[in-house]
């Protein structure tokens, strides 16, 4: 199982931030056929098939953690490099 851990700073404050990560999410969620996405106070819980994580969301700062499995795993550096670029552009 590959694993994908990034922590991100922002400046949005917790809800701006929070209103981010749903939008990133559902982008995520359609390309990557998540489900199972609910919130647990500040953390989104999500799975899919081959991957399960966590977006975790600070008050100066977005803690992603993803485990991928089968083929997902083999597209790491593609997942990985997506999630930056999109946390990059939203949070800043």
């Amino acid at each position: 199982m590959s694993v994908i851990e990034i922590r991100h700073p922002h400046k949005l404050g917790p809800e701006r931030a929070r209103a981010v990560i749903d939008e990133l999410a559902a982008g995520l969620a359609r390309r990557f056929s998540l489900h199972g996405m609910n919130w647990t106070g500040d953390t989104l819980h999500f799975r899919g098939k081959g991957a399960e994580g966590l977006i975790a969301v600070g008050g100066d700062d977005v803690h992603v953690r993803v485990k991928l499995g089968g083929m997902l795993g083999l597209m790491r550096p593609l997942i990985e490099s997506e999630i930056l670029r999109e946390l990059s552009e939203r949070l800043a």
